[in-house]
Formats: structure tokens, sequence, C-alpha cells
């Protein structure tokens, strides 16, 4: 039965990287709701998203539900908070919870603040004194069990909101992974498809304009219309990871990330953990398929392809406190230009 197992999950991880397409610089920018694939957790962060394969508990909702049962605790909760691009902060706050042997549950919320944002109009281009402040945010419900001998399978189901004024757009997105630990070897594999959903579409009154006639008398009466947005697809993703643990603490972990609406990603990490004490840290870079076109300068095509994202690094500590535990942990995800590092505190509590 072991074996048998370990074929099949090995053959439908080869089906996956048989169907899956590369992620060129052409497809860049064509999908939505890109506030799916901000990464959250110190940990996630620390290593790249490099674990797919044992990320557990609490982060295990933003990248691979199968492991939101690992974490060893009955219960877990979370909050962290990350300095992003251009002054903005994401906020995230879950819990997963163990249901005995129905498996595990978790929810999560996740919202970014992007401050006071001056509005400008075409007859005041340099602000009106007025302030907007957009509204995105997903929440994600989760379950995972175990299934067979040593694999995991969980799902996400996402609800996913945007909202700029009067303008807004919604919808659901799925995730699914599953992890899948050797018997004999030290070795860990997962697989998460994330963000399959429908295409989402923005509405609101703000695309009702109105506007008089061309060539209309003087005090002509106006007439109204509505622009109609694009619709866009959700930024589906297909995650494959693999952790080597050679000695008791240390484990080193790889992912491909192949995107259907960007480039592709490969990371590499390490993590050592001594006791209640981890650290880590990780790279990621970009598996480029296309060729420069003819165009294109060496310049150009160099600020087109260049990865603005540098190494990761990140350190915790989890303290036992009676039958609890608290966790404290820190991330960075450094950027190599025009923007500042991203930092991540989280806090995390089980028992």
């Amino acid at each position: 039965m072991k074996y048998q197992t370990t074929k099949i999950f090995l053959s439908g991880i080869l089906l996956l990287v048989s169907v899956s397409t590369a992620g060129t610089i052409k497809s860049t920018g064509t999908a939505g709701a890109s506030q799916l694939l901000i990464p959250v957790g110190a940990m996630n962060v620390a290593v790249g998203s490099a674990n797919t394969a044992t990320v557990s508990g609490v982060e295990a909702l933003f990248l691979n539900p199968a492991g939101i049962g690992a974490s060893g605790s009955g219960f877990q909760g979370t909050f962290s908070n990350m300095e992003y691009l251009a002054d903005l902060n994401v906020f995230f706050s879950g819990f997963v919870t163990n249901i005995g042997t129905a498996g595990s549950f978790g929810v999560s919320v996740k919202s970014i603040d992007f401050g006071d944002i001056p509005v400008t109009t075409a007859d005041n281009t340099e602000g009106t004194g007025e302030t907007y402040s957009p509204n995105f945010s997903t929440i994600t419900a989760a379950y995972s069990r175990a299934f067979f001998d040593r694999v995991r399978f969980g799902t996400n189901l996402k609800f996913v909101s945007e909202q700029i004024v009067n303008t807004s757009t919604s919808g659901l997105a799925v995730d699914l992974g599953v992890q899948y630990q050797f018997a004999d070897q030290p070795i860990a594999i997962g697989v998460v498809l994330r963000n399959l959903g429908s295409r989402l579409e923005y509405q609101g009154s703000d695309l009702e304009q109105t506007l008089t006639p061309e060539g209309s008398e003087s005090g002509s009466s106006t007439e109204r219309f509505r622009v109609k947005a694009e619709a866009f697809d959700l930024p589906a993703t297909l995650s494959i990871g693999v952790n080597y643990s050679p000695i008791p603490g240390l484990s080193l972990m790889t992912a491909f990330e192949n995107n259907s609406f960007s480039v592709n990603t490969v990371s590499f990490a390490g993590k050592y953990a001594m006791g209640p004490f981890w650290i880590a840290g990780g790279m990621s870079t970009d598996n480029l398929t296309d060729d420069k076109p003819g165009a294109a300068t060496d310049a150009d095509w160099t600020n087109w392809t260049e990865s603005i994202w540098g190494p990761t690094f990140g350190a915790g500590l989890n303290m036992p406190l009676g039958e609890m535990k608290l966790g404290i942990a820190y991330s960075v995800r450094t950027v190599s230009s025009y923007f500042e590092n991203s930092n991540v505190l989280q806090m995390t509590i089980g028992f």
C-alpha cells in the first residue's frame, strides 16, 4: 500500500508538470486581483515561498492548505503586519484548529492598507483637497485532512474583494493542495494549485459619466453613459516544492511556480531550527522563456525582465508558556531598487 500510494502521488506530479505552460513576459499584467499573490507570514517570506512541501499551521492558509493540520497544535492563531511596496501595509490574521479524525479547519483575513491617496481631477491635477483609500481584502476558509499514509490534502475557498471609492468587484477563488512525506527518506513533496476561479469585472457608479453630444447648442441636455470595464482573470499558479532534511533541524527546499499571467519563478531556501529558535534565508529567480524582441535594446530588455526582489531572510523564537506556545518572528524581503525592503513582524499563539 505504501509503494502504491507513492506511485500514485508521483504520477500525479508528473501529470501536472506535463500540462503546465510556461509563463512569459508577454502575459505579465494580463490578470487582476494581484493581492492574491502577495505573500504573508514571516516563515513564508523568509524562505521565498519555497516551503510548499512543509508549510504548516496558519501560514499554510496562504501557501498550501494541505499543511494547516501539520502544526502539531490543537489550535494556532496568528497576526502579522508587512510593510510592502510604496508604503503599503499588508495585515494578516487567522487561526487553524484540529477537529480530530475529521481533519483540520482554518480561517484567515488579509487586507491591504493603502493610506490616504489625494483625489485629482482633469481640472485639479494637483488635488482637490479630498482623499480616498481603496479597500482590498481576501477572506479564506480552509479544510485539510490526512489520507492514506503520509499524505495530506487540503483546499481553500477564498472571497476576494476590491473597492476603489464607488467602483468595486468581488468573486470566489479556490486552492487545492497536497503534501507527501516519504516513509524511508527525509524528503517531502508538495503541490498546490492556487487562485482558480471565474473572471472578475469592476462595476459601480463611478463608471457612469455625463456627456454633452458633440455639436449641441449651448444649454442642451447632457446624456449619461456607462464605461464598461474589461473583465479580467485571476492570477492562477501551480507550485511544486521539494524539501530535504539531511540532518535533524536542517531543511533545504526548492519550489517551482508556474504562473499563468506572469513569468515563472524558481526559489531556493534553507532553514535551521535549534530548540525553540529558527533562522532561514532564500532566493528566487525568474525562469524566462521569452526571446528578446528584435526591436528591443539590451537595456530595455533588462528593465523589462529584471526582478525587483532580492534575497530573503528571517528568524523566529517559539517559547513555551505553560500549556501554550508563543511565537515571535521577523523576516525581510529585500528589494533591488526603487522601493524599500519589505519587513514582516508576526506573533503566533498555539495550544
